[in-house]
């Protein structure tokens, strides 16, 4: 009888672990000691959680059309950036840099896209850094 009224607990801790494993850690799954950079046209950008994802084609060294997976943070973090959904549309011709994955040869960790005019798009901490930093130089200027 004990057995039973275990049983749901069992279930319920179970569901958890496979819950908390479907997020995972950077290190593991991509190499942050690298970056690669592929140019190609966006098919799909889906701004939601946990992760940002855009998907693209991008043409490989025989011609050949492959699709890449670029992962970005997640919706909220990219929001505080001013990012939205219309932010990466679908038909741009891009070229992201980004962490390559350890075993997938068509994914990537975003770290800097660049569009067809030349506009950077980066992640919403190193432009908040940056936003930071010129702020103390200007005061540093007033200062003098």
């Amino acid at each position: 009888m004990r057995l039973l009224h275990a049983l749901p607990l069992v279930a319920l801790l179970l569901a958890l672990a496979v819950r908390t494993s479907a997020h995972h850690a950077f290190s593991p799954v991509y190499d942050s000691k690298r970056t690669i950079t592929v140019g190609g046209v966006v098919t799909q950008f889906r701004f939601v959680n946990p992760h940002a994802m855009m998907l693209m084609e991008v043409k490989d060294k025989t011609g050949k059309i492959v699709t890449w997976n670029v992962e970005f943070a997640g919706r909220l973090n990219l929001e505080e950036a001013g990012w939205n959904a219309q932010t990466i549309k679908p038909g741009e011709h891009v070229k992201v840099t980004g962490n390559p994955a350890w075993e997938s040869s068509q994914r990537m960790a975003f770290v800097k896209l660049v569009r067809a005019d030349g506009t950077q798009l980066e992640p919403g901490r190193t432009q908040r850094l940056s936003a930071i930093e010129e702020e103390r130089r200007q005061r540093a200027q007033q200062r003098k």
